[in-house]
């Protein structure tokens, strides 16, 4: 990562709050658009780095609200 994405307000707050990278942030506002994740029991992840789709998912389908 360069300097410019240091700078990045969602980069700094994904650091802030424990995400791997600022796409939860993207994840979450689609899920909060579009409730894709309602019914979902089951995810495969295909292994994509950093795993912060993962992340979102197993703290959105698995923690309580």
């Amino acid at each position: 990562m360069g300097k410019a994405s240091r700078d990045d307000i969602y980069y700094r707050k994904a650091k802030e709050e424990g995400w791997r990278a600022r796409s939860a942030f993207k994840l979450l506002q689609i899920d909060e658009e579009f409730n894709i994740f309602q019914g979902v029991k089951r995810v495969v992840d295909l292994c994509a780095a950093p795993g912060s789709w993962s992340q979102v998912l197993s703290r959105q389908l698995y923690l309580p609200a």
